[in-house]
């Protein structure tokens, strides 16, 4: 069996009026040895992904070594007139050994607010 990782994950939500979602999102994280697949992250209250927001998880995933790449995702499941979320950033830190990424994103992810629902960032 592949050895597990804990990262702790930190998504932070743009500070627009109408930055937040409540669609389902999803995480995907890529590295030196693989990635993980995509995961959802599932609201913890009705506070989740909202604007201004930093919303934590912690993921248990197999070791896929230094982050290279991150990718979101958000579903549209949200009914109503802006149903896009504004995404700053994406910080991920390795419990086990103290590395840590920031995944700069600074897009919409939604239809009308910029024609896609997903989006990756780079180191």
């Amino acid at each position: 069996m592949a050895k597990q990782n804990i990262y702790t994950v930190y998504i932070r939500t743009g500070d627009d009026t109408l930055a937040g979602t409540d669609s389902n999102v999803f995480i995907e994280m890529f590295g030196t040895g693989g990635s993980t697949g995509e995961i959802h992250l599932p609201a913890r209250d009705i506070f989740s992904f909202e604007a201004g927001a930093t919303d934590k998880y912690i993921l248990e995933v197999p070791d896929i070594g230094d982050l290279t790449r991150c990718c979101l995702r958000q579903d549209d499941s949200e009914t109503g007139p802006s149903s896009g979320w504004q995404v700053k950033d994406v910080r991920i830190e390795d419990d086990e050994t103290d590395r840590v990424w920031v995944f700069t994103f600074d897009c919409w992810l939604g239809l009308e607010e910029s024609g896609t629902l997903s989006a990756c960032a780079d180191l």
